[in-house]
Formats: C-alpha cells, structure tokens, sequence
C-alpha cells in the first residue's frame, strides 16, 4: 500500500509540500553549518572592533591579555576558497568541449553541434553564463556543495507593430482592390473575421483592442499596436545558495531520487502582477500573496555578510514577496514517472474557501523524469550532497591556530617596542612615556623597563608556516615546499569532478535547444544547412582540461614536440594538422585565434573554392598563382583532379586546347614540387624516404 501523499497524486498538495519544506529549512544540520562556515570564511565573531583590537566595550569583560590586545582577521579560508574558485573558472573557460557521435556517420553533424554550443557559452549567454559559474564555485568551495538550476528562458517584450490596409487587404485575399472606397467598404463588412485574425496571430492582443485597431484602419488608413516579441530564447543556468537558495528533506541521500527539491525565490509587486496579466501564474494566487509583502522566516536569515560582517537579518525584504517553487517526484496519470512544478507562498495553505491556494502546477515535460537541476559536491564522502565538506569547515581549526600565532607575534611586537615600566608604588600613575617626553627620576635608577620575555618568535613562524604547507598541500596550492607533481595530482583531480559536472550542465543544455531551438537560428550560426539533430542519444558531450597548460611554457615545449618528433613520421596523415595549428594559435593568443581560426569544413571550402578558381583562370588562357613549397598542396592536387574530371567541358579543353593543357600541367608540376619539398624536409629529419 503506497502511503507517501505525494507520490499518490498528481494534484498539488500545498499541506505536504509545506510540511516538508518547513522540514528542510529548520534542520538544524543545515543552518548551524551555514553559520558556522560564514563566519570562518569571513573572519567574523561576536565583540569585533574596526581596528582590530580588543576592547572591553566591545565583547563586555576585561580582554585578554590586556585592553588593546591584538585581534586580527586572518582570511585562510577565504585566501582558499578563491583560489578553488579561479582553478574552477579558468578550467571552464580553457577547456576543449568535445562532441563525439555514437556513429561515424555523425562526425559532420557533432562538429555542427560542438560548434553551435561553444557559441551559445561564449556569445549567446554571456555574460550570464560566467557570472553563474562564478557564484556557484564560490557556493561549492565554501559550502561543500552547490546546485545549478538549468532551464529555457523565452522571455517577451511589447514592441509597437504598424498595419495598414495593404496588410489587412493580404488576409482577405484581395491585394489589387478596384479601389479605396470599394477596399474600405470590404473592410467594414469583415470587422469580425479580421479582429479573429489579429487575435491569433499576435499573443496578447483582446479581441477588443484589435476591433478597434481595425475601425482605425478603416478610418485613417492605418493603426499602431503594441504585441509581444520574444527578446531572450536560450538556455538558462542559475546558481542556488544551498541551505538559502535550495532546500531538500532530511532524509534525502540522492539528489535525482529526492522526494521533493525547493527552490526559494524573492519577487517584487511588479513581478507578481506581470505573472498573473500573462497567465503564468493563477490570478487569485497572485492578488493573495501581494498581502503577504514583507514576510520572510527568520530561520532562514542565518549566516554573515561577507561585507557588513553582521548577521544578514539587517537584509530588507519589505518590498518583496517570498515564493517557493517546489519540484516533486509523482507518478503521473499514465503511471510513469515525473518531475512535477507547484509554486505555493510557505505563509498560504488554503483560501477562505478552503481551497489550496498555488500559482502554478504542471508536468515538466521537458525534463523527463530528472530534476532540472545538476548539484556539484566538492568530495564523495558519503552519498548525501551535504555530507561533503567545505573549505571553511576543514580549515576552521587551521585558521584559529594562525590567528593565535599571529596575535602573539603582533602583542609581543607591541610589548618589545613599548614594554612596561617599572616604578616605585610612589611614583603611582604619573608616568607618561612618549617620543621626547621628559621622565624626571627622584633617584637614580628609580624607571627602569620590564624585560620582555626570553623565548624568541621563530615557534610562532614555524609554526605559521607549518599550518600553510599543510593547507597548501591538501587544496593543491602551489607551494615551493610541496613536490609539484603532488600539486599537479591534488588540482587534476578537482579539475576532472568540476569538469565532468560541467558536462553534465551542457549536456541538459543541448537537451532544451533541441527541445525549443529553431532550426534556422543552428544553420545560421553553423554555416550549414542543417536542422538542429533531435536525437538526445545521438551525442556525447564532455568538457577536457590538462590542469598543465596553465603554464604557456609546458604547453609550447609539447606543440614543439609535437612538431618535431611527431609530424615528421606520420605518413599516413593521422595527425589532424587543422586542429593543431588552432591549438598552437590558442596557445600563442587565445582571442587572436577566435578571429583567425575558422572551422575545417570552411577551411576546406576555402581551399576547394580557391582551387576551382584556377582551373577557370586557366581555361580563359589566363596563368594560375605558383606558390613554392605548399603543405597543402596534396590536397589541392586532388581538388584539381576532381574538379576537371567531373566538368565535361574541362575534359573537352583538356583534349583539344594546347595551351590550358600546358597551363594544367605547370600547376601541376608546382603542386608535385611542393609535395617534394615536404617530404625532403622529412627526409633531412629522419634520414630515410618515409614513403619507402
């Protein structure tokens, strides 16, 4: 017998969806975590002053071990989490999206594919796309853990359009009308039919708005009305603060098999209103969740501002209305799977009727039985995302022993430069000690300074520098006292988890443009004439990225090598020379070969094109261009061949006119010459004809 409401019943289910969503937010697994990673990542805690000392005023009692005392921020965790964060980011940003097909007949259309998605990340979403992937390492690297939200975005703006008679003329079927007045009079008499063409053409517009759009028309020969048009359709990546952002239930262990994911969301009255006018959400919904402006759980304002340094409470939301868009696994009426969405408010159950009171619900087709999200964990200690661990939960302890050390060093610098006095009790507190100030002594020897203590600073470096090699080593920070190849080892490893999440996003990426793309926009921008392939089995898309071509110097030194040692053996052409010399480029000046590289069909189509040209200039008589020692003269040598064997009248030339016959063969001899001079180059490297 099922008992779990949810998963019985496709309808909304406010009560339980709010039930587990209070369950979520108020474990205090979460919470405390959160509070407690903020405050090492931040270096906050309760009695700080500006000037980083110690005060009795500040944390009420007399400070230790003397008013003054130093207090400093030591930023540990922060100094890791950026550095996590720029390995991640520069990772992304060099990395080789590589789309294979399940086929060999695939391979032109996964170039198409591979070509159309680093457009969309590198033109279409920015700058979205960086700044998401920015703030969800930030997320990963400081709470463990952290989630993307992938969906399509369309999104629609009001622009004027103008119609005129001629317009209307074309749905009626009458382009030539005998006249004005005769044009006019059909118009009046087809009010009705017209208004049900404008409606359905253009979403938005009343029936009645477009009734009198038409009587305009009709009146002064042409009218101007606003309708929607789409200014955004593309793939969508937000990043979600885990615990603020993006709750689950406790008992979740499996992101995809979680009962149900929320995700927390602020909007302003406008928002709210722009919703309900274009139908997305229920219009009751919205008008009653405008009275619950301002509302917002203290339990989830845990945690600091990185820049105020306080408890985030001070945040105002008095102009904002709290939504939760709650995505739940259900059986749907077919008994399948699904993902379903319910936008509910977590302060509205049921409205006087005592009906549940939601904006939206529906199946999320588009998403097939998995979430739409992608979570990324910073380790896989256990199962649950929540059980990896951040940054500022494993350095806390690190970061406090730093902070001793240092407070010490800086106390006993003052205590050296300025140490106490000794003085008769007579003397009381009348001394003052300054740059030039006068100290009258009644006796001899009467002031005298206190020693500072006898045991030297070097333990409080020692061990300053321990606790960083022991940081350093365990993130993979560059450290001269760390073997590189341990550095290197510890970075590949992030580098590889952050990469094969990242795949992971783009691969759902290309799932929704073939699922809401248009054809036309994917020819466009691929320079073919193909559709958008609709197989979502058909590609298998990853993101690679050797963590060694940070340094420009490895790199350059294996192209060298490859060059060097590698070309010149490679008699049977397995070696793509195309894709070489774009890394080379990539290498030398990664924006010099954005604007200089272009893709091997369009190189191929370059040289064909190129070729075809010189046999037309030969057959008007004319001499082709003679390049000396051409790579690619193999190549053209074959599009030559092919070019004159396929046209009859270049066949018919080559019979009977002498001079295009001699003109053919120069060019030929020059492409021969060429393919020699190659291969004598190779000979001079490795001392024999590798072609036997």
């Amino acid at each position: 017998m099922n008992t779990d409401k949810l998963v019985s019943t496709t309808e909304p289910n406010i009560s339980e969806l709010r039930r587990d969503f209070r369950r979520a937010h108020t474990d205090r697994r979460m919470t405390n975590r959160v509070q407690e990673a903020d405050n090492t990542r931040f270096a906050f805690w309760n009695g700080q002053s500006s000037d980083g000392k110690k005060h009795a005023a500040d944390i009420g009692q007399q400070p230790f071990p003397w008013e003054g005392a130093s207090d400093t921020r030591i930023r540990l965790a922060d100094e890791v989490c950026n550095f996590m964060v720029n390995l991640g980011t520069s990772a992304v940003s060099k990395a080789a999206l590589n789309v294979d097909g399940v086929e060999s007949s695939d391979c032109k259309a996964s170039g198409a594919v591979g070509l159309y998605l680093r457009w969309m990340l590198s033109n279409l979403m920015q700058p979205d796309w960086e700044e998401e992937l920015e703030l969800h390492s930030e997320y990963a690297a400081q709470y463990g853990w952290s989630v993307l939200h992938v969906t399509w975005e369309r999104c629609y703006a009001q622009v004027p359009r103008e119609i005129n008679l001629q317009t209307l003329t074309g749905y009626l079927g009458a382009d030539n009308p005998p006249s004005v007045d005769a044009l006019a009079a059909a118009l009046q008499n087809e009010q009705e039919y017209l208004a049900d063409l404008l409606v359905a053409g253009n979403k938005g517009l009343t029936r009645s708005r477009a009734l009198k759009h038409i009587r305009e028309i009709v009146e002064t020969g042409k009218t101007t009305f606003e309708v929607p048009e789409i200014t955004k359709n593309q793939p969508s990546i937000v990043a979600l603060r885990p615990y603020h952002e993006v709750l689950f239930p406790p008992e979740t262990t499996d992101w995809q098999r979680a009962r149900a994911i929320f995700r927390r969301d602020f909007y302003t009255v406008a928002e709210i209103e722009e919703k309900s006018a274009s139908g997305e959400w229920d219009k009751d919904f919205c008008e009653a969740i405008k009275k619950t402006t301002g509302n917002s759980s203290s339990t989830f304002e845990y945690g600091v501002s990185p820049v105020v340094g306080t408890s985030e409470t001070v945040d105002d939301k008095s102009n904002l209305v709290e939504v939760v868009h709650a995505y739940s696994r259900r059986t749907t009426d077919s008994g399948m799977p699904g993902i379903y969405l319910t936008v509910f408010s977590p302060y509205l159950e049921k409205d006087p009727r005592g009906e549940e009171v939601f904006g939206e619900h529906r199946l999320v087709t588009e998403a097939g039985d998995t979430y739409p999200f992608e979570c990324f964990t910073r380790e896989k200690t256990r199962r649950s995302p929540i059980e990896s661990r951040g940054v500022a939960e494993i350095v806390k302890t690190w970061q406090n022993e730093i902070k001793v050390q240092s407070d010490s060093l800086t106390d006993r610098s003052s205590f050296e430069i300025l140490p106490p006095l000794k003085v008769p009790l007579r003397y009381g507190q009348r001394i003052k000690v300054g740059p030039g100030v006068q100290v009258a002594e009644q006796r001899p020897n009467d002031i005298s300074w206190m020693e500072p203590p006898r045991r030297g600073s070097e333990l409080a470096f020692q061990l300053i520098n321990d606790i960083t090699v022991r940081t350093d080593r365990y993130f993979g920070r560059p450290n001269a006292a760390i073997p590189p190849v341990e550095t290197q080892l510890n970075q590949q490893a992030y580098v590889h988890r952050w990469l094969r999440h990242m795949s992971s996003v783009v691969g759902r990426m290309w799932e929704l443009t073939q699922k809401f793309d248009s054809d036309e926009r994917f020819a466009q921008v691929t320079g073919t004439n193909m559709g958008i392939p609709r197989d979502p089995k058909k590609y298998n898309l990853s993101l690679h990225f050797d963590i060694r071509e940070l340094d420009n110097e490895f790199v350059q030194k294996k192209l060298q090598a490859i060059s060097q040692f590698v070309l010149p053996e490679d008699t049977m052409g397995i070696v793509d020379r195309t894709k070489l010399i774009r890394k080379k480029l990539q290498v030398i000046d990664p924006t010099l070969a954005t604007e200089l590289v272009t893709e091997e069909a369009e190189a191929t189509k370059k040289m064909f094109d190129d070729v075809n040209n010189q046999v037309a200039l030969m057959a008007l008589g004319n001499q082709p261009n003679f390049v000396e020692n051409d790579p690619s003269a193999g190549i053209k040598l074959q599009f030559m061949q092919q070019i004159i064997a396929s046209n009859p009248k270049y066949q018919e030339l080559l019979q009977g006119d002498e001079q295009f016959q001699q003109l053919v063969q120069a060019f030929s001899q020059n492409l021969n010459m060429s393919m020699m001079q190659q291969q004598n180059k190779q000979i001079g490297r490795i001392g024999v004809n590798p072609n036997g």
